[in-house]
């Protein structure tokens, strides 16, 4: 045969499908394509620069073909959409509102063990029985304030949750209401484990819960008809707002009072009340149903402090009596209020110095507590005064703030709720040290010696804080 055709015959020749050197040759090539494929892919994805971070690892998806594919958009969307929940998690808090706060509580701090200390070596032969307790307090709270400053404030729109801690509380509050533990003749503690705790803080922050909750859910309600529909869109008949919108919070409110007012608790109803009040004013309640509300408590009030008093409790009474003439009874029933004017006007318009009162050397009872206000007048005058009022001022405007700022209906409830508590609450203890309203045994936020409101406080302040890392605060 010429050597032509046995070059064209061995050219020609081709190997049989089976042979296990073609099945290798096809491997080969096979995996030459797909790490071929799988670099251009992965050269067309944008490097990071030396300066940035490193991204993760971008995951290969093996296609139904057996190669390698990614699926980069898909992959850049969810980076962004991990980063963008990242920065929502970090957001700042409103630092000048946490700044407000931390001021208080310096200036709390200090003035309490300056009004304390006598006292406390007097009872206990230690002049830093408050102050060490109260900085323990303080701790606690701070504690509090930074875990609820990081929870998620919309986990409480749990109508499970809302109703478990409600009953909870309301069945707590009877409990202390009838068998609680007296002092000052009021029974509003609940001693556990040696320590006394106040449980109708926690009710003031149950009602702003359950106030926010309602109005959130049930706004659309709050009209004079509703018009209901059916499953499948057709209407059904109207109903009325008030008993199905407005009804459950005013039950509620009247219930909340009237345990307070069992205890007796009157600046306590009082506070809660204008809780109630103000947090159903910016829902965008009705105002006639506003004005019905008032009219319904203040009637209720009426009857029962006269049922009260006709059998015999005169605690009412004797506050009232006490406000008209705090000279009537210097050595009984209006001694405290006597003392405390006697202290604010000792003050002068820059005090006597800090720590030189006179009046807390066993004259002014509660100097301490619930009329601590009276010894910051004295040892730092008009002036400290002032201070105290516009720091409380500032703390109110900036809480309504980030108030209107919320980015929902129930962050901004709960944000005015707890800023309405403390603003009212600060105004209501400078109104009895001044005689200004009827002696009803109210602390001062931030300064008066207590562990459960100060707790309490502090994680309001939190939740006013959580509900600032996602409003639009420039």
């Amino acid at each position: 045969m010429p050597n032509n055709a046995r070059k064209t015959e061995r050219n020609t020749r081709v190997m049989p499908p089976t042979s296990p050197e073609r099945q290798v040759r096809l491997a080969e090539a096979r995996a030459f394509e797909e790490k071929l494929e799988l670099s251009q892919r992965r050269a067309s994805i944008k490097r990071p620069t030396p300066n940035h971070a490193k991204p993760p690892p971008v995951p290969i998806i093996p296609s139904a073909s057996g190669a390698a594919a990614i699926a980069p958009k898909e992959m850049r969307k969810k980076m962004k959409q991990r980063v963008k929940k990242r920065r929502e998690e970090l957001a700042r808090f409103d630092f000048p509102f946490f700044t407000i706060v931390i001021v208080l509580l310096a200036f709390g701090i200090v003035t309490m063990f300056s009004a304390s200390y006598a006292f406390a070596h007097r009872e206990h032969g230690d002049s830093y029985f408050f102050v060490s307790r109260q900085l323990g307090f303080i701790g606690m709270g701070l504690i509090a304030m930074m875990i609820l400053s990081r929870f998620n404030y919309r986990l409480m729109l749990n109508k499970h949750l809302i109703r478990i801690g409600a009953g909870l509380t309301l069945g707590v509050m009877a409990f202390v209401a009838l068998a609680g533990r007296v002092q000052g003749g009021a029974g509003r503690w609940l001693e556990i484990g040696g320590t006394m705790v106040q449980p109708s803080e926690v009710l003031k922050f149950a009602v702003i819960v359950v106030f926010a909750y309602w109005i959130h859910e049930k706004h659309h309600m709050f009209g004079d008809k509703t018009r209901l529909m059916d499953e499948n869109g057709r209407e059904r008949g109207f109903t009325r707002g008030f008993k199905q919108g407005f009804m459950p919070m005013l039950i509620f409110l009247i219930v909340s009072c009237g345990l307070m007012l069992l205890q007796p608790h009157l600046s306590g109803a009082i506070i809660v009340f204008a809780i109630g009040f103000i947090m159903m004013f910016i829902g965008d309640c009705k105002i006639k149903h506003i004005v019905l509300v008032l009219l319904a408590f203040v009637t209720l009030a009426a009857v029962g402090i006269s049922t009260l008093e006709a059998a015999g409790y005169d605690y009412f009474s004797s506050r009232f009596l006490s406000w008209q003439n705090p000279e009537a009874d210097i050595r009984g029933e209006t001694f405290q209020t006597y003392q405390s004017l006697i202290t604010i006007g000792s003050g002068g318009w820059i005090g006597l110095g800090l720590g030189n009162s006179r009046q807390k050397f066993a004259y002014l009872p509660a100097s301490h507590n619930d009329f601590i206000f009276s010894i910051i007048c004295e040892e730092l005058g008009f002036i400290g005064a002032i201070v105290v009022i516009l720091l409380f001022v500032l703390f109110v405007a900036r809480g309504f703030y980030i108030a209107v700022h919320a980015r929902d209906k129930f962050g901004m409830l709960l944000a005015a709720g707890i800023t309405s508590q403390l603003g009212v609450q600060a105004l209501l203890n400078i109104g009895v040290v001044t005689n200004a309203i009827p002696n009803t045994g109210i602390s001062l936020p931030f300064f008066s010696y207590g562990g459960s409101a100060l707790i309490m406080q502090m994680a309001g302040i939190g939740v006013v804080l959580n509900i600032s890392r996602k409003a639009a605060i420039e």
